[in-house]
C-alpha cells in the first residue's frame, strides 16, 4: 500500500514539474531573457547624488524680505519619484534688524508644517550678516515639499505697530539646501508614465536619451520626433534635450525605438512583436534604471505606437500594451495652440491661470498676482494703441484714502497705477489700455512694427496691490492678516480686433515661440530637412527643436514631414526647418543667393553685413580674409567652431519661410541648442542671422523683409504706402490734381450753361 502511494506521489511530482517547465518555457518565449535584463546582485550598484539648491533655484528670484511682527515665506523643494532623501542640510544666510528684542524675536523653519528648528535672536546675531547650518530631518521629506520660513519680530514690550519699519529680517536667496538623494527602483508599470522619464517634481532641464539601432531609418526618426515634441510640451519651462544614442545603452533612463528588423543589439533576445507595442523594461546594467520601448513590426507600427503614447489614447497599465487601432484627431486650425491666447475675442483672465485661487492674495504685504500669457508672434499691431483690459478687482478697503494703489506691469515694464479708494468710494472695475511695446528684434528696423510684447511671445502680467496698514493709535492697529485682494476671473483681455500679418524673417519669433512653424500647433505645414546620412548631432538638434516647439504650443507635433536633403523638392508650399551640422552643405550652397551666411568647416561665407564684418577678426580669430567682388558677399577663413541660426524666404515657395540651424562642425551644433534653451540668450536671437560661439550671441539684419499673413485690402494698401512717403506724397498730389481738374471742369460746365 505504501509503495503504491509513493509511486503515485512520484508520478504527481513528475507531472507537476513538467507543467512548471512548460509554463516557464512559455513565459520565456514571451518575455526578455532575465539574464540579459537584470544585473547580478553582486554587480548591482545603487546610485546616489548630491543636489545643492539655492533659494533662487526654488523660487526666490530676489532676497527674501520678511516684515512685521509675523513675516512668512514659502518655497517649494520637490523630490523626484525615483529618489529618497537620506540627508539634508540648510545653509542659511540672513541679516536681522538691530532694533529687534532678543528675548521675544526669533526665526522658525518649517518643513511640511513640521517645525524643524527655532532660531533665537541674540545680541550677537544683530551685529551683521549671519550664517547658520541646520540639519533637516530627511524623514519629513515627501514628493512635494513646502519649506516655510517664519519671522516673529518685536521691537518693544509695550503695544507696538505690527508693520513698524524696524521689524524686518532679510534672507539671502543664495542660501542653499544640500540634499543627499538615493536612487530607488520603481515598479515596472506603465501607469506611472510619463514618470520616471519625465518627472514633474524635477525642475531641471529634461535630458532624455533616444536610443536607435546603428543606422535608424528616416521613419524611425520621424516617430521619435513626435515623442520629442510631446516630452517638450510636458517639460514646459524646464526645456528639454534629447541626445541620440546609436546601439548603446543610456546611463539610466531612455526611450528605445525598435522594429523587428531594426533594433539595438541589447534587444537582440527581446521577442518580436506582431502589433504596435509600448513596453517598459528594467535597465540591463542599472538596477534603478528603466527603458521605455516603442516597438513595431515595421516603421508604420512604430509611428502608430509613438502617436498613441503622445495622444494619451492608450490606457497605460502593466509592463506592456498593444495598440490595435488609433483614432487621430482632425488637423488643427491656425493659431489654436492651447498655450496661446486666441485672437478675435476677449479672453477672460480666469482662463490664463490653473485655478481662481491664483488670482487671490491675503496677508500683509500682499504678494503680486502674476499671469503668464503667450501671444501669437505675428499679431498686427500697426496703428493700434494697445490691448484693452476690462479689469475687475476687489480688495479690503483701506482705512484712509490716499496711499493705496493697484500697480499694473507687463514684463517688468510699468503700465499704470490705479488708486484704490476707501470704503466710502470703492471702485469695482477699471478699463485700461495695455500698450504694445516694440520687440527688441527690430530696434534697427524702424519701418517695421513687431507685433509682440517687450519679450516677444512669452509675457507676464503682474498686478500688485499696495494697501498700507494705518496706525490708529496706541494698541489699535489692524491685524496683519486682515488684508485681502483679488482680480475677478471674468476680467478680460481683448484681442478682438487684431489681424495676423508680420515681416519675416524674424528669428525672435522662432526662438521665442517656434513661429512660423507653430502657426499650426501640429506642424501640419512644416517640413524638416535633415542630411541624407544624419549624425547623432543632427538627430539631437531635430529632436530638441521639436521639443522647443512642443513647449510653445503645449501639444505634440503629429503632422510634420521629415525629408532627406535629396528629396527637398517634395517640400514645396511648406515652411522648412533645415538641420545642417556641416553635412547639408550642397543644399545650402544651392540656396546661396537666399542665405545671409553659409558655414563650412574652415570657412564661412557672408552676404555683406555692414558692422558685422568689423567684428569678424575679433569674433572668429581669422587667419585670412578674402573680399569678393561687390554684391557677391565675403568669405572668411577661420578654424574656430561656429553655429548659426539663419532665416530667409523659401527658394521653393514664395511667402514661405526657411529656418536653418547650422554649424561649421557637428559638435558646434550644441552651441545653437544651448542658446535656444537659455532664456538669457534667446532675447539676443533676432533679425535673419544669429551667430553663436560659446557664450556669445550676435544677431543681424542682412536681407530685405517679406510679409506673411493677411490684411483687409484697404489696410494692406495703407500700411505699405506708409513705408514709401515720397510715393504717398505723389499719389496725394495726383489725387488732389484729379479732383481739382474735375471740379474745374464741372464749374466750367455750369458757367457755360449759365451764360448760354
Amino acid at each position: 500500500m505504501k509503495v503504491a502511494v509513493i509511486t503515485n506521489l512520484n508520478k504527481f511530482l513528475i507531472l507537476f514539474a513538467a507543467l512548471c517547465l512548460s509554463f516557464l518555457s512559455a513565459s520565456w518565449a514571451a518575455q526578455i531573457d532575465a539574464s540579459l535584463l537584470v544585473p547580478k546582485a553582486e554587480e548591482a550598484t545603487i546610485h546616489s547624488r548630491q543636489s545643492v539648491l539655492t533659494m533662487k533655484d526654488i523660487g526666490a528670484s530676489r532676497p527674501i524680505e520678511l516684515k512685521g511682527v509675523e513675516g512668512n515665506a514659502y518655497l517649494s523643494v520637490d523630490v523626484r519619484l525615483d529618489e529618497v532623501v537620506t540627508k539634508a542640510k540648510l545653509h542659511l544666510h540672513y541679516t536681522l534688524s538691530p532694533a529687534l528684542l532678543p528675548n521675544l524675536s526669533h526665526l522658525k523653519v518649517y518643513l511640511n508644517d513640521e517645525v524643524l528648528a527655532t532660531l533665537p535672536v541674540t545680541k550677537e546675531s544683530l551685529i551683521g550678516p549671519q550664517k547658520l547650518d541646520l540639519d533637516l530631518d530627511p524623514r519629513f521629506f515627501i514628493d512635494f515639499n513646502k519649506l516655510h520660513l517664519q519671522f516673529i519680530g518685536h521691537y518693544t514690550n509695550d503695544c507696538e505697530f505690527p508693520l513698524h519699519s524696524s521689524l524686518w529680517a532679510n534672507i539671502s536667496n543664495m542660501s542653499t539646501i544640500d540634499l543627499n538623494l538615493q536612487s530607488v527602483a520603481l515598479r515596472n508599470d506603465l501607469a506611472l508614465l510619463p514618470a520616471p522619464f519625465f518627472d514633474k517634481r524635477d525642475n531641471r532641464l529634461l535630458t532624455l536619451p533616444f536610443v536607435f539601432s546603428t543606422k535608424p531609418s528616416l521613419n524611425s526618426l520621424r516617430a521619435a520626433g513626435s515623442l520629442a515634441s510631446w516630452f517638450g510640451a510636458l517639460a514646459s519651462y524646464r526645456g528639454a534635450r534629447f541626445p541620440a544614442y546609436l546601439n548603446r545603452l543610456p546611463e539610466r533612463y531612455g526611450v528605445v525605438f525598435a522594429t523587428n528588423d531594426e533594433r539595438p543589439e541589447f534587444l537582440a533576445k527581446y521577442p518580436k512583436v506582431d502589433t504596435p507595442t509600448i513596453a517598459l523594461m528594467p535597465h540591463p546594467e542599472n538596477p534603478t534604471g528603466k527603458l521605455l520601448l516603442i516597438l513595431g513590426r515595421n516603421t508604420a507600427d512604430l509611428q502608430l505606437a509613438a502617436d498613441a503614447l503622445a495622444l494619451g489614447k492608450a490606457v497605460m497599465t502593466g509592463t506592456s500594451i498593444a495598440v490595435k487601432t488609433l483614432a487621430y484627431p482632425p488637423r488643427r486650425v491656425a493659431y489654436d495652440a492651447p498655450n496661446w491666447l486666441q485672437s478675435g475675442r476677449p479672453i477672460p483672465l480666469g482662463q490664463l491661470v490653473s485655478s481662481p485661487v491664483d488670482l487671490q492674495r491675503q496677508g500683509q504685504p500682499l504678494e503680486p498676482i502674476i499671469i503668464n500669457a503667450r501671444l501669437p508672434a505675428d499679431l498686427f499691431t500697426w496703428e493700434v494703441k494697445g490691448v484693452p483690459i476690462d479689469l475687475k478687482y476687489r480688495y479690503t478697503p483701506p482705512a484712509e484714502q490716499g496711499d493705496a494703489s493697484l500697480r499694473v506691469e507687463i514684463n517688468d515694464q510699468f503700465i499704470e497705477s490705479i488708486p484704490l479708494l476707501s470704503s466710502s468710494g470703492s471702485r469695482e472695475k477699471n478699463r485700461l489700455i495695455l500698450p504694445l511695446l516694440d520687440d527688441g528684434s527690430l530696434r534697427e528696423q524702424s519701418e517695421v512694427v513687431i507685433p509682440a510684447f517687450h519679450l516677444g511671445s512669452n509675457n507676464q502680467l503682474k498686478f500688485t496691490y499696495s494697501i498700507p496698514s494705518s496706525d490708529n493709535g496706541r494698541c489699535k492697529s489692524s491685524p496683519q492678516g486682515s488684508m485681502r485682494a483679488a482680480i475677478d476671473p471674468d476680467s478680460t483681455l481683448d484681442l478682438s480686433h487684431f489681424y495676423h500679418y508680420a515681416a519675416m524673417p524674424n528669428l525672435a519669433f522662432f526662438a521665442n515661440s517656434g513661429f512660423p512653424f507653430t502657426k499650426y500647433a501640429d506642424l501640419a505645414e512644416t517640413a524638416i530637412i535633415i542630411p541624407d546620412q544624419p549624425n547623432t548631432f543632427d538627430m539631437e538638434a531635430m529632436f530638441t527643436v521639436l521639443g522647443h516647439m512642443g513647449r510653445s504650443t503645449g501639444v505634440p507635433a503629429l503632422h510634420f514631414k521629415l525629408i532627406q536633403t535629396k528629396s527637398v523638392q517634395d517640400a514645396k508650399d511648406l515652411d522648412l526647418l533645415v538641420i545642417a551640422s556641416g553635412a547639408n552643405k550642397d543644399l545650402l550652397v544651392s540656396w546661396g543667393k537666399s542665405l545671409p551666411a553659409l558655414l563650412e568647416e574652415g570657412s564661412r561665407s557672408f552676404t555683406p553685413l555692414g558692422k558685422a564684418l568689423d567684428m569678424a577678426y575679433e569674433w572668429f580669430g581669422l587667419s585670412e580674409k578674402k573680399t569678393s567682388k561687390s554684391g557677391e558677399g565675403t568669405i572668411l577663413l577661420g578654424s574656430g567652431p561656429l553655429a548659426a541660426i539663419i532665416g530667409f524666404e523659401s527658394p521653393l515657395s514664395p511667402s514661405h519661410s526657411v529656418v536653418a540651424v547650422t554649424s561649421s562642425t557637428p559638435t558646434a551644433m550644441i552651441s545653437a541648442l544651448d542658446a535656444l534653451s537659455d532664456g538669457g540668450k534667446v532675447q539676443y536671437i533676432r533679425g535673419d542671422i544669429a551667430l553663436i560661439r560659446g557664450e556669445g550671441v550676435e544677431s543681424f539684419r542682412v536681407h530685405d523683409v517679406y510679409y506673411v499673413g493677411e490684411l483687409p485690402w484697404w489696410r494692406w494698401i495703407w500700411f505699405h504706402l506708409n513705408h514709401h512717403p515720397l510715393l504717398l506724397t505723389a499719389i496725394g498730389i495726383a489725387i488732389g490734381l484729379f479732383f481739382a481738374l474735375l471740379a474745374f471742369g464741372v464749374l466750367r460746365s455750369l458757367a457755360a450753361k449759365r451764360i448760354g
